[in-house]
């Protein structure tokens, strides 16, 4: 299992290191030939990025074209600074969210609406 894995990974660099433009994930997995469903296939493409990225390689995401190897070491910080605002907002909105359900009686759910008790 981890020699297909680390095969993939290979595979997946070099793919993106022969690549002029940015490539999609389903378009890497059909190059590579990976089985499973297309969430499946996806997940794998994923997870490769993601262990190229801890190896190092500046691998840089778009939500509309795909992911594109670069070298441009601005151009992967100011991806980078992005991904911390994301992750930040997440964070975020997820202890908001937090707060709500520990603030049932108070200003956090001021505006919540109003559940009528049953057997009224």
């Amino acid at each position: 299992m981890e020699k297909q894995k680390a095969k993939v990974v290979a595979s997946c660099l070099e793919l993106l290191k022969a690549s002029a433009v940015p490539i999609v994930a389903a378009d890497m997995a059909a190059k590579l030939g990976l089985e499973g469903s297309r969430e499946t296939q996806r997940r794998k493409i994923r997870a490769a990025v993601k262990a190229l990225r801890d190896d190092g390689a500046m691998i840089v995401a778009t939500t509309y074209a795909g992911y594109f190897l670069t070298e441009d070491k601005d151009m992967y910080a100011d991806y980078l600074d992005g991904k911390q605002i994301d992750a930040k907002r997440v964070l975020g909105e997820t202890n908001r969210r937090k707060k709500n359900i520990k603030d049932s009686h108070g200003q956090g759910l001021l505006f919540a609406p109003v559940v009528p008790a049953m057997g009224n």
